[in-house]
């Protein structure tokens, strides 16, 4: 009989990132976060922070592929809750930097010096 191995971290903070961002304001979070990459990058941020927890799929206990959530104690949801708004934070400025370059990048063409004198 062949095990897979679950990591039951992933399913969890995928929702509470979703449930976190339906908190948050339509603009700019939501819009930002409705790429799949950035969504992404928001549930790595975390993951990267938690401890894993890992379940074969023929393991029958509280702490099942079935039920995720029931691996993790409150406190740990509650920091997963709190890395999800840090991450948001952190990948929004990360956001607003890389606009902010793109756009100085952009007026620092227009003034080349070939403009300079006409």
């Amino acid at each position: 009989m062949t095990q897979a191995i679950v990591n039951l971290a992933v399913p969890v903070i995928t929702g509470k990132v979703d449930e976190v961002l339906g908190t948050y304001p339509v603009s700019p979070c939501q819009q930002v976060f409705a790429s799949k990459t950035m969504r992404e990058k928001l549930i790595a941020y975390v993951l990267s922070r938690v401890p894993a927890r890992y379940a074969t799929l023929e393991t029958v206990k509280t702490c099942s592929a079935e039920m995720p959530a029931s691996c993790f104690s409150c406190e740990q949801q509650t920091q997963m809750d709190r890395l999800i708004h840090l991450g948001i934070e952190h990948l929004m400025t990360q956001q607003q930097t890389w606009e902010t370059a793109a756009q100085t990048a952009s007026v620092a063409r227009n003034l080349s010096p070939s403009t300079w004198f006409g």
